[in-house]
């Protein structure tokens, strides 16, 4: 079995070596040759008589570099696992590591070496009911709950008959009868409808029906009553031609007389038990008051993902400033590892560095506070994901069964998944942080804070940019 040893030359920095010794290696090669020779004839010998020496000649290089090294690899595999010691990027042959010459007639031990970067050990500050963050809390106006109040008592409402003026909201009843002229066309088509006074086009006719009330009468052209309405939908259902009617071409005039015959508005509901049940759940609000509180509470909701961002930035920022003293990189390792295992954006990564040896940080911390809380992906959890993130792409709505495959390509994918799980991680994390530190709520309005969101998102893009930038310029040159 290959042997370890770890050297620390640092706090910071370690150097592995793996010896792998002939016994590690030497039955899997023999095994191996001996496969070959029983697996067909190769030219000029028959099947499975093939000289051992001519198979080496052939295979054993090869082969012997195959079998050392995915033992090498097995432990250093081993030796990443390994939880009792956080290592940064990936362990990386050393400078001092010399060419490995696999001799399959002379076999001896390997020895490899690999520089290690080693992860600081710290204690982590700022996540504490002491340390407090600024959180933005929308500050919704009286006049916006009062609205959303009303709206919610019309929408449950019922609808009543009116003998005020007409308004805006008010449902209108025509008969009407074509018009020759300004005389009643004799045998002209007659027809009933209803109208919303919202849905008539603004011009003198929409004036003029609010000046009128049950019994008055008005001409109109019914073809341009309706707002943004075809001439087909008004046969249909305005002037009710028949399936019939239109596939005979039957046509008619323009201008009509209606007489309102009704008018009819959605009276508010009446503030008892049953509209708050109906509209909150059985027994979750008992009058105005709670109501009005509950309707504030759902509009600050809606922004609560903008707080929430804006939150997480500053709780990663912070963080990462309170600890960085506590949390010394090993900087030459991590920009030779950069070189190393990232040769086309090495370039862009090195001129941006402190940000990235920032983001390491931030996995550091993250990674401490997820093992501290204890916190667990499921693969529940990363279903719930891909459905929330599909269902997004069609604007929050969408046929569970139409959805359901997008979902399921999802899942197929390992990418796909580990992407999934890494957002479910740090979802759980923030708002376990959340939970366990102090929030220095400030009120602000829906407005304003739209606007830092922006300004958050679009200074975000442009660090973006330029990082991209950065990297097609290095892979140009």
């Amino acid at each position: 079995m290959p042997t370890v040893v770890r050297e620390d030359i640092d706090a910071l920095n370690a150097v592995l070596t793996i010896t792998i010794a002939k016994d590690d290696y030497e039955p899997t090669f023999k095994k191996e040759l001996n496969k070959l020779k029983d697996r067909g004839a190769i030219k000029g010998f028959r099947k499975g008589k093939t000289p051992t020496p001519f198979l080496k000649k052939m295979y054993g290089k090869g082969l012997l570099s195959e079998i050392v090294t995915d033992l090498l690899h097995k432990e250093l595999s081993e030796v990443i696992k390994d939880r009792e010691v956080q290592f940064m990027g990936q362990p990386i042959p050393s400078l001092s590591q010399p060419p490995v010459n696999f001799d399959y007639d002379n076999m001896s031990e390997y020895i490899f070496k690999f520089d290690l970067g080693v992860a600081p050990n710290f204690e982590l500050k700022g996540v504490d009911m002491n340390t407090t963050y600024d959180f933005y809390k929308v500050q919704i106006g009286e006049d916006k709950i009062n609205e959303r109040f009303e709206t919610a008592r019309k929408h449950y409402g019922e609808q009543v008959d009116s003998a005020e003026p007409i308004a805006d909201n008010d449902m209108v009843y025509f008969s009407a009868v074509e018009l020759d002229g300004n005389a009643i066309k004799e045998d002209g088509w007659k027809t009933t409808f209803s109208v919303l006074v919202n849905r008539l086009a603004d011009g003198s006719v929409k004036e003029e029906i609010k000046s009128k009330q049950k019994g008055d009468k008005l001409r109109f052209n019914v073809f341009e009553l309706e707002e943004g309405t075809s001439r087909e939908f008004v046969k249909k259902y305005l002037l009710n031609f028949t399936k019939a009617d239109i596939d005979e071409g039957t046509e008619t005039g323009d201008m009509y007389e209606g007489t309102i015959e009704r008018v009819t508005r959605q009276a508010p509901a009446e503030l008892n038990q049953e509209f708050y049940d109906k509209v909150f759940g059985p027994g979750e609000i008992y009058n105005e008051e709670e109501a009005k509180a509950r309707i504030a509470e759902s509009l600050g909701g809606a922004q609560q993902g903008q707080a929430d961002s804006l939150l997480y930035r500053e709780l990663r920022q912070r963080l990462i400033d309170l600890n960085r003293d506590a949390m010394p990189l090993p900087n030459d390792f991590i920009k030779r590892w950069l070189r190393v295992s990232h040769e086309e954006k090495a370039d862009a990564l090195l001129d941006d560095y402190d940000n990235f040896a920032d983001d390491m940080r931030w996995t550091l911390i993250k990674d401490k506070l997820a093992n501290k809380y204890d916190i667990q992906v499921t693969d529940e959890d990363i279903r719930q994901m891909a459905y929330n993130r599909v269902m997004g792409y069609f604007g929050g709505y969408g046929d569970p069964k139409m959805l359901e495959p997008v979902v399921k390509r999802m899942l197929e994918d390992p990418e796909s998944v580990n992407g999934l799980a890494g957002d479910v991680l740090a979802d759980k994390l923030f708002y376990k942080i959340k939970e366990n530190i102090g929030l220095n709520n400030i009120l602000i309005s829906e407005e304003d804070l739209r606007a830092k969101y922006d300004a958050v998102m679009k200074e975000e893009e442009e660090k973006s940019r330029l990082k991209q930038g950065l990297a097609a310029g290095d892979e140009e040159e």
